[in-house]
């Protein structure tokens, strides 16, 4: 599974929402909306209109970080860190799909003890996104995903040429989001890297 991450601060068109639906065009697994730094009344706007997007292309969408936005929109998928996940348990028993940044093996276990049914784990390499902060390896990557009993997803620095590392070392998917959201032709991208099975849809 390939799951596109968005980020408007880095979208190659300057209406951020026709960088969505050309992500959505090329027919990635699932979008997750991942804006923090609006507020709950800007970001409902948008996931309002990402999630038509998706709908019309056949791509599964996941709120981040907006729980009541996520349940007002009618998401079947949220999308949390560790830390607000651990501390808003009771309102996620509506969503069907849990979504837990985890950084360690010990996070993993805790967020699949608590209800998880997905962990994204990282930064596996070195991305952007965290400037100075060195990414984990792929041999960290293999000890959570051995450890875990959910799927996991490797995020960080993830391009067409680590990502056949990260899915070896036990990956469900892979979380892409420079790659995709500065692309001119995301299609392109998102072929050359369902070129092995393990991508495909």
């Amino acid at each position: 599974m390939i799951i596109a991450i968005t980020d408007r601060s880095i979208s190659f068109r300057p209406d951020f929402l026709e960088q969505i639906k050309a992500v959505a065009d090329s027919s990635p697994d699932m979008i997750i909306l991942r804006e923090k730094d609006l507020s709950e009344a800007q970001y409902n706007r948008l996931a309002i209109e990402c999630m038509r997007i998706c709908n019309r292309c056949n791509v599964k969408f996941c709120v981040n970080s907006f729980v009541k936005t996520a349940m007002t929109i009618g998401s079947e998928r949220i999308q949390l860190s560790f830390g607000s996940f651990v501390g808003d348990l009771e309102r996620l028993a509506v969503f069907e799909e849990v979504w837990v940044s985890v950084h360690s093996a010990d996070d993993a276990a805790e967020a699949e003890r608590l209800g998880a049914t997905h962990l994204i784990y990282g930064n596996v390499c070195e991305t952007a996104c965290k400037p100075g902060v060195k990414g984990k390896g792929i041999k960290q990557l293999r000890t959570v995903c051995e450890a875990a009993g959910i799927p996991v997803f490797a995020i960080g620095g993830i391009d067409e040429d680590n990502a056949r590392l990260a899915m070896d070392a036990g990956c469900k998917g892979v979380c892409v989001r420079s790659l995709l959201m500065s692309a001119e032709d995301p299609s392109e991208i998102m072929k050359n890297m369902r070129l092995t099975e393990s991508f495909e849809r």
